[in-house]
């Protein structure tokens, strides 16, 4: 109901070399490269977890983070870092459950 020149479905030019437009979690070549190196580590370093589910968890957190990112420059890193921790607590869950575990099952 106001009389507000700026329409907030569209884009808003200017010179700025942030992106306004959130909605860019297709990531570049250099991106993707760089995520297939993250799968590639985590997989390494989380031997016990399917490759595809990494890959899948890689990915998500980093289409996430794309979507509400103005700045993508290190996107691929922090879905990495991420991705790393979800495994780690995972995997600590599955030890302390492995602890409790009664014996004489």
């Amino acid at each position: 109901m106001t009389d507000s020149p700026i329409e907030t479905d569209s884009p808003i030019e200017t010179d700025s070399p942030i992106e306004t437009d959130l909605s860019h979690s297709d990531a570049s070549p250099d991106q993707a490269v760089a995520l297939r190196a993250a799968v590639e580590r985590l997989t390494r370093e989380f031997g016990g977890v399917a490759a595809d589910e990494i890959a899948g968890m890689v990915h998500a957190a980093y289409a996430h983070m794309a979507d509400h990112a103005n700045i993508d420059n290190f996107l691929p890193l922090l879905a990495e870092r991420y991705t790393r921790e979800l495994l780690q607590a995972a995997d600590e869950d599955r030890r302390h459950e492995d602890r409790k575990a009664p014996a004489d099952l």
